[in-house]
């Protein structure tokens, strides 16, 4: 029987949450357009809209290897989205009204679970880290939420130029980490994340945050409870025996 000895997770719908319900909320547009007196945009098309600017930021994040560049591609984006809503040339202070929320604050908050459950595995001895598909902003962000010093280590899809599920991610986090596959977990909420390290022979676990079960045939927890009951299977049976975390 293989022993857990570390954990990587992944970020987004896994450690963390977005604040607005939504990664790029449309409610920050509205609020935008309403401070500068912009009514022409069609918002029955913001969906389509918002998957031009997100092309975008998929197809050049790789390049985003310091926040400066990252946040000059998410203007970029956002010129793009306003575009294609019908506004053919956005001023600078509308794109910043936009994204003002989001960059004064982290946007981004943990699950109730989250602090818990990476106190009680730190004090167990595990070593963790972070694989996420994200911009170099996010290890700022971590560290402002007080999350980033659980992590040993942190390995960022913009920063390193490749993006799960390809395996180049993981073998930079495992390489990072320092341990061998086989002792390590990966903790993410895509199943196609997963496999991947599963095929490089880590344990795969997939978290399902939202209630909607995926289907497929890796073990699918819904909290982080489930987590622990994988990788410390012991202190689980032990039940009253006081090992349990009283938080």
């Amino acid at each position: 029987m293989r022993q857990i000895r570390g954990i990587l997770f992944d970020a987004g719908d896994t450690l963390v949450k977005p604040k607005a319900g939504e990664w790029f909320p449309k409610q920050h547009f509205v609020d935008a357009f309403r401070a500068q007196g912009v009514t022409d945009a069609n918002m029955d098309r913001f969906d389509d809209a918002l998957s031009v600017g997100l092309r975008y930021l998929n197809d050049h994040h790789a390049l985003a290897v310091t926040e400066d560049i990252e946040r000059d591609q998410f203007h970029t984006a956002y010129r793009l989205i306003l575009r294609a809503l019908g506004i053919s040339s956005p001023t600078e202070e509308l794109i910043t009204d936009i994204l003002r929320p989001f960059e004064e604050d982290v946007g981004m908050e943990p699950f109730r679970d989250t602090v818990r459950t990476l106190r009680r595995l730190k004090r167990a001895g595990f070593r963790m880290g972070v694989v996420s598909d994200n911009w170099p902003s996010l290890d700022r962000r971590f560290r402002v939420m007080g999350l980033r010093s659980y992590f040993d280590t942190f390995v960022i899809s913009a920063v390193v130029g490749s993006s799960k599920p390809a395996e180049r991610i993981y073998r930079v986090a495992v390489e990072e980490i320092g341990m061998r596959p086989e002792h390590l977990a990966f903790v993410d909420d895509r199943p196609v994340n997963v496999a991947t390290a599963e095929k490089i022979g880590m344990k795969g676990i997939v978290i399902s945050r939202y209630g909607k079960v995926p289907e497929t045939d890796l073990p699918v927890i819904s909290d982080f409870d489930g987590l622990i009951a994988i990788v410390t299977p012991e202190t689980c049976s032990q039940g009253s025996r006081g090992t349990q975390d009283p938080r």
